[in-house]
């Protein structure tokens, strides 16, 4: 079924009751001259320390002479909006949960605790300039004014969810702003490794086939650089190799290529390594999957995508950035929209749980996004236990003593329990495999730079130019993406985090030696970092593919099988695009099938030379015409045409053919269990695809077939045997016409839980629409061009969370879903008059 071309780029000018009231793209949203001209409107009034004024979508904009009270009064608005969703975020990233709910919040409270010490992120907040503790400082002072405003006037101001729930809001700390910070992001999206799931899935290989086969057999299926696969910042922009049949180089200059795989590390490492319980729980692993991961092999939370065009590419000759963060779908919203001003900042955009900076907004100088951290900044570590005394660990020659820290968690109705965190050199420890006297640990490199990753955050929405922004990049310890665009056209990419400089017979896919023998020989340089200014294709485009060549890690998989293709395509197929037509790329995108564009030409050579009236020829062509999208146009609860029902079917025969003879049964389930997985946080290609992909391609794959997944058969054949074995299961289970073939289109939900599981809402509060979107939480798209500065953006459900005492909700409760659903957005205000024009509401506080 062809599809035509989505409708343009649609924004919504004016606060409405539903998603009618709608306005075409105005020429201009705002302007630089514009803000100058009427720079005196925002000043706050001379009695109080900051205005909030708020726009027609309830979105506020603070004005404040000095940082304190800037965020004095940012942190009051959120308190407004957001009190109990926060609460509970606080209470999350903190370990008190169980506090106020009961036994049910033991287990997370118990992870929570044991991976972060309180006491190194007081120390580093002590360690500041007063200048930037007034960020923290300002911020919870704010949000203690509110909550001093609601307890004085419990009968209207009190969310309705602390009733319910049976507590009051606790006051917060510039430690508390901190580490809501650090929870949900350097904790969610920096703190990941797969490496004691490899060691499990690379003994059960070895024990199967045997050390040779066993080891080649996982070097296929978890390489670790293919240099097919697309890379944020463009392999075409390196050194390539002179000589046909070479590979191209790391950014150390070291060669990569189908060889790298089980040469780049050596294999000193893996003989000194223990066996692993292979029913072995670890707490690293439990804390991933709790923060969006999914079953191995691809257990890091990845999400987010964003493309952006330069003055080559952008029909106006400016910039243009389209930012789709996917931190899931939650009520209230993940993100939160604020404009700060004054104190140097000028800054108009959201961020997530109201963080103490916008990660997601312009300054009219510059643009900015993110997508999740892709560099490998943690390593575990196997210690070998003392087996007279496992609190003793071997390291350096000798029997070394555990650091024990007792944390006592208060349980609502229940006793108090005690939680003994321990830790090694390396870091805490996540999981004590007592049938091999092992445990393990997991050492960050961003350890101790919490606190100065989150004020370059903040800093950088100040940045003028790329230089400025690097500068704050280079202050970054996580592992984060950042994107960058400006009003003269510019692009670029950096991908910040500190690399730890390992030692050279490591591997990084498995946990390292904790004896002392690999140890990091430091972190390496910043300008190693994947980092792109003005790419030569005149893109720069992202949904968590490989940073750059030689970024290699843990658990990526990446190769030529990415969803990012789904953005590149697009954005190759024209040669200049309007903001209109970049808005367009994310319907579609949204809606894409991940994986018909790596088998249809599989399919397509398989059935070239049957006749036309050939059955399976005429099977053959639905997928072969099929444009590859799966929406519900008439809204009749399935999915339109018979294609997604039977790529459901195909993927699972196909995998089925290629894998389930050459891997142990639950390393196979681990493929075959999630092929078209249940749509949820951000969908990617079956990991079955991509070794279906490998094997199907040989000998040119980018990754060396050392092992027959095939076993000798010629590929057209299984390609089509298992879709006619595919197109006969369905003919038994649907019937003999095509036409009728359906499958039942998911919801796209928006949580009442965190992405912690912890509630953030009444359970009476879940929202959710017709059709699963793989779209960003929100969606923001921002142009600048000279002095013109255009900002647009969708945040649903809507910017307040909050419901009265009588059940009154916020009219900004939920106005955004309807734009959201449909693919519009709305104006930001990015001058003073703009936001005079659209005012709702003025609060002074003093």
């Amino acid at each position: 079924m062809k599809r035509t071309r989505p409708a343009p780029w649609r924004v919504a000018a004016v606060a409405a009751v539903s998603c009618s009231l709608l306005v075409p793209v105005p020429a201009a949203l705002a302007s630089v001259s514009e803000q100058q001209a009427v720079n005196e409107a925002g000043k706050p009034a001379a009695e109080g320390r900051a205005t909030i004024k708020r726009d027609d979508y309830g979105v506020p904009h603070i004005y404040a002479d000095t940082t304190q009270d800037l965020f004095y009064g940012y942190g009051y608005a959120v308190a407004e909006d957001r009190l109990f969703q926060m609460e509970m975020a606080k209470r999350s990233v903190l370990g008190t949960t169980a506090e106020v709910l009961g036994e049910p919040g033991l287990e997370h409270d118990r992870l929570t605790r044991s991976g972060f010490d309180p006491e190194d992120i007081h120390r580093q907040i002590e360690a500041l300039p007063q200048e930037d503790r007034d960020v923290l400082e300002g911020y919870a002072e704010g949000f203690n004014k509110r909550i001093d405003d609601v307890l004085a006037d419990r009968e209207n101001l009190l969310p309705k969810q602390f009733t319910d729930y049976g507590f009051e809001p606790s006051r917060w700390t510039g430690y508390d702003v901190a580490m809501i910070w650090i929870g949900t992001m350097a904790n969610r999206f920096s703190d990941s490794t797969s490496e004691v799931a490899n060691l499990q899935v690379r003994d059960r290989l070895v024990a199967e086939y045997g050390a040779g086969r066993g080891q080649e057999l996982f070097d296929q299926i978890l390489w670790t650089e293919d240099p097919t696969a697309p890379t944020t910042d463009p392999r075409t922009d390196h050194p390539q190799p002179e000589v046909p049949g070479e590979m191209p180089y790391d950014r150390a200059g070291r060669a990569l290529g189908p060889q790298s795989t089980s040469t780049v590390f050596g294999a000193a490492a893996s003989p000194s390594l223990l066996p692993v319980d292979p029913s072995l729980s670890d707490d690293g692993l439990e804390t991933m999957a709790r923060n969006g991961g999914e079953d191995w092999p691809h257990q890091q939370p990845t999400a987010s995508n964003l493309w952006a065009v330069g003055s080559q590419k952008s029909a106006d000759g400016g910039s243009v950035l389209l930012n789709g963060p996917q931190f899931g779908w939650f009520n209230p919203s993940y993100v939160y929209g604020v404009g700060l001003h004054g104190a140097g900042f000028d800054v108009t955009g959201n961020t997530p749980f109201g963080y103490p900076m916008v990660l997601f907004g312009t300054n009219k100088h510059i643009s900015w996004g993110a997508t999740a951290g892709p560099l490998d900044v943690n390593d575990v570590y196997q210690e070998k236990l003392n087996p007279q005394n496992p609190d003793q660990y071997w390291f350096d020659g000798a029997w070394r003593d555990m650091e024990v820290r007792q944390v006592t968690v208060q349980v609502k109705d229940g006793e108090d329990v005690v939680v003994e965190v321990r830790s090694t050199v390396h870091g805490f420890v996540t999981s004590v495999d007592e049938q091999n006297d092992t445990a393990y640990t997991k050492k960050r490199s961003w350890a101790g730079s919490e606190i100065e990753s989150l004020l370059a955050w903040t800093k950088k929405t100040k940045a003028t130019n790329w230089d400025e922004y690097l500068d704050q990049a280079e202050n970054v310890g996580i592992s984060i993406n950042w994107y960058y665009a400006d009003n003269d056209g510019n692009i670029g990419y950096v991908s910040p985090g500190h690399m730890p400089d390992r030692p050279e017979n490591q591997d990084a896919r498995l946990p390292a030696v904790g004896d002392g023998s690999m140890e990091w020989e430091g972190i390496r340089p910043f300008e190693e970092n994947p980092q792109a200014f003005n790419p030569k294709q005149g893109y720069i485009a992202n949904w968590n593919n490989q940073p750059g060549p030689g970024a290699v890690g843990d658990s990526g998989n990446w190769s030529d099988v990415d969803r990012v293709n789904e953005i590149t395509s697009r954005l190759q197929a024209q040669r200049k695009l309007s903001t209109e037509d970049m808005w367009a790329i994310n319907e579609e995108t949204s809606f894409a099938d991940l994986n018909i564009r790596y088998l249809r030409p599989y399919l397509e050579e398989a059935v070239r030379t049957l006749p036309a009236k050939d059955p399976l020829a005429q099977d053959a062509r639905l997928l072969l015409d099929w444009d590859g999208q799966t929406r519900d146009e008439d809204a009749d609860g399935s999915y339109d045409g018979p294609e997604p029902t039977i790529m459901r079917a195909w993927v699972k025969t196909l995998t089925e053919d290629v894998l389930k003879d050459d891997l142990p049964a639950e390393v196979y389930a681990k493929y075959a269990e999630n092929v078209y997985a249940r749509p949820g946080g951000s969908a990617r290609p079956a990991d079955a695809v991509k070794l279906i992909d490998n094997a199907l391609q040989g000998e040119d794959s980018g990754v060396p077939q050392t092992v027959d997944l095939l076993n000798g058969r010629d590929g057209s054949e299984v390609v089509q045997k298992s879709y006619a074995r595919a197109m006969t299961q369905l003919r038994d289970e649907h019937g003999e016409d095509p036409a009728d073939w359906r499958t039942e289109t998911v919801p796209h939900t928006y949580s009442t839980k965190n992405f912690m599981g912890i509630d953030q809402a009444g359970d009476d509060e879940a929202l959710s629409t017709p059709i699963y979107m793989n779209r960003g939480t929100e969606n923001n798209i921002i142009s600048l061009n000279g002095e013109d500065a255009e900002a647009c953006m969708a945040a649903p459900p809507g910017q307040s969370g909050f419901i009265a005492p009588d059940g009154t909700k916020s009219p900004h409760y939920s106005d955004q879903l309807g734009l959201y659903t449909n693919f519009e957005c709305k104006q930001e205000h990015l001058s003073p008059a703009e936001v005079e024009k659209n005012l709702e509401s003025v609060t002074t506080l003093h």
